[in-house]
């Protein structure tokens, strides 16, 4: 969402912010505000800022929602979460966070063009997106709306691929009692753990390591273990109709299965609890996986996404 692709041509200038930013075209928009590409004139770098909508400014619970998630991702000090640059303010008296620039695509958008990544992709979205939530868990943040659309995909300087969290925005403060995060229930219902969306249950760290067992699912399938309207993916987490993973990707080994199985288990208490075990296991389960699709031909979708 603060980012652009590579072949995007120069931006055309639409307004000035604190004397330092030129502003220029509208990268995206969310429901707290829009994403402007924009340049910093001091540092002499492009970088990407989130502006909260005017119509909230005169909201307390918006904008120190707002101001949390700039705390909570300037906090996070890990390569793998979008930086934060600093903040401003607009004439109009509207908050915004100046983040880093990225050049690159969401994952879902890798994924709605080419209907999956490759195996070795989706290990190395399961590596780095494990440190991003180990290092949020460790200073007690849960980031509750993990999913392809906030995890972004661009290289480091060596042209290696580089994975990075997005979006604080419904970020929840251990210990805290924020009135946005126990007022409703927050987030993207097809990631949401079965015992967050049916109410029996908080937002808690399980919560993130399940939305991104969804994720791993999405990337090697094209699609969620639980597509459709929420009241849709309700009644099958009630039901318990999950069809096998293996069913999906019969050319992928039976221990990706079993990952799947723990992993989107409806009962937390048999899924992984820590973010480094769901990725051990996920490591684990790599090489029988990877000599299984060596020896089947994998959709050609799925294999052209590297």
């Amino acid at each position: 969402m603060m980012s652009t692709n590579t072949n995007e041509s120069a931006c055309t200038t639409v307004g000035l912010l604190e004397d330092r930013y030129v502003l220029g075209e509208l990268l995206g928009a969310g429901s707290m505000g829009q994403v402007y590409s924009a340049h910093d004139t001091v540092l002499g770098i492009d970088v990407a800022v989130k502006m909260l909508y005017p119509e909230l400014v005169g909201s307390r619970r918006h904008v120190e929602r707002f101001a949390q998630e700039a705390r909570v991702a300037a906090r996070m000090l890990s390569r793998n979460v979008v930086k934060v640059l600093g903040l401003a303010v607009t004439s109009e008296g509207a908050p915004c966070i100046v983040y880093e620039r990225l050049e690159g695509e969401t994952l879902g958008e890798r994924i709605v063009r080419d209907g999956g990544i490759s195996l070795s992709d989706t290990l190395e979205v399961v590596r780095q997106m494990s440190h991003a939530l180990a290092r949020a868990h460790t200073i007690g943040v849960i980031h509750r709306d993990v999913k392809p659309d906030n995890i972004f995909l661009t290289r480091d300087a060596e042209g290696r691929m580089l994975v990075k969290l997005l979006d604080f925005g419904i970020a929840e403060v251990e210990g805290t009692n924020g009135s946005y995060a126990h007022c409703q229930l927050a987030g993207t219902p097809e990631y949401m753990a079965p015992e967050i969306l049916l109410a029996t249950h908080e937002s808690d760290r399980a919560g993130d390591l399940y939305a991104l067992a969804v994720t791993v699912f999405e990337c090697l399938t094209g699609q969620c273990p639980f597509p459709g309207p929420v009241d849709d993916i309700v009644a099958a987490l009630r039901a318990g109709t999950r069809a096998p993973f293996t069913e999906h990707r019969p050319d992928l080994h039976g221990a990706i299965d079993s990952w799947m199985d723990r992993a989107l288990h409806q009962d937390p208490f048999w899924r992984f609890t820590t973010v480094k075990e769901l990725r051990d296991a996920f490591e684990a389960a790599m090489p029988a996986a990877s000599a299984t699709a060596a020896q089947k031909q994998a959709p050609a979708t799925l294999c052209a996404a590297a």
